[in-house]
């Protein structure tokens, strides 16, 4: 990165421009967050300002909501909720031309897309005496995807 960043000033000026903007999340009341987001916006770099437009914008447009983030007791972000859009745009792209019901029921019954509790299962490589006075490890917990799924 400092290669990069020591050959060319413009790489290391927006580099730096994006750490600060990371630096607004560190605010701890939505006045210190839309102090340092107004700085933000005030310091970029005159070269760069169509580079960042995009982002300028996105950040004018939806700047109420992102700055309800910072006052609630815990912060909270909709990221479950992109979360099940995208599965939702996923199961859509599976097949053409599905109806809003049939989305809606492949959503709500289908459980690929739901998390699953950890089950025991006894690992067929480890063996049920393994000496020495040591604890008998057969079950463990799998966290994974079950392999007979695959």
């Amino acid at each position: 990165m400092e290669t990069w960043t020591g050959a060319f000033p413009q790489l290391l000026a927006a580099y730096e421009h994006k750490e600060r903007f990371y630096g607004i999340w560190d605010a701890t009341t939505r006045l210190q967050a839309e102090a340092a987001l107004d700085e933000w916006i005030a310091t970029i770099p005159k070269s760069q300002k169509e580079v960042w437009s995009d982002l300028v914008r996105a950040v004018g447009n939806w700047r109420e909501e992102t700055m309800t983030y910072f006052e609630t007791d815990m912060p909270v972000t909709n990221a479950y909720t992109e979360s099940i859009n995208r599965l939702a745009k996923d199961k859509n792209r599976e097949g053409r031309g599905y109806s809003f019901e049939v989305m809606r029921a492949r959503m709500l019954y289908t459980t690929k897309h739901k998390k699953k509790a950890p089950t025991a299962k006894v690992s067929p490589f480890y063996k049920k005496t393994i000496g020495y006075g040591l604890p008998d490890f057969a079950e463990e917990l799998n966290y994974g995807v079950d392999l007979s799924t695959i």
